[in-house]
């Protein structure tokens, strides 16, 4: 139960991260379309080092943490860490493909509301311009919650 929670909360707060890196990425773009608009001098973007920073030294934590539990358990996949199905038994599987189920159920709610959220993007794009990039992740988050709550089981 404690190494779920775990997995959940590095899950998320990745997600998080990538959400900041995006916002900055977004916002560095949108300094670059002005540009190609106007472009008359003086050229200048500003971007912060620091979310890109914090990712790759996070990359780096989570990496040594993978390669510390492989050291430990077998057959566990980079591309899902640090979102882990614990499956050891059958019982396990049985819980973790309930879980999987409700997590895909989830998404099919959750893409529709969000569909239906971006439609009003328009009207307050000013003043909360990363709308788009928080809506996609908030699907990812929402899968990963639905997940978590139902593992708990094991």
């Amino acid at each position: 139960m404690r190494s779920s929670i775990f997995s959940m909360i590095l899950s998320i707060f990745t997600l998080v991260l990538i959400g900041w890196v995006l916002a900055t990425l977004y916002d560095a773009y949108t300094q670059f379309a002005i540009i190609m608009k106007n472009p008359t001098p003086p050229w200048e973007i500003s971007l912060s080092i620091w979310p890109f920073l914090i990712l790759v030294l996070y990359s780096i934590l989570l990496y040594f943490l993978y390669r510390y539990k492989k050291n430990n358990k077998e057959k566990i996949s980079i591309w899902l860490f640090p979102l882990q199905f614990s499956e050891g038994d059958e019982r396990e599987r049985e819980i973790s493909g309930e879980a999987c189920r409700k997590a895909f159920i989830s998404t099919w709610i959750s893409v529709p509301i969000a569909a239906s959220a971006l439609v009003l993007y328009p009207l307050f794009a000013e003043q909360f311009r990363y709308f788009p990039i928080f809506i996609v992740l908030l699907i990812l988050i929402i899968q990963i919650l639905t997940y978590f709550f139902h593992i708990r089981k094991i």
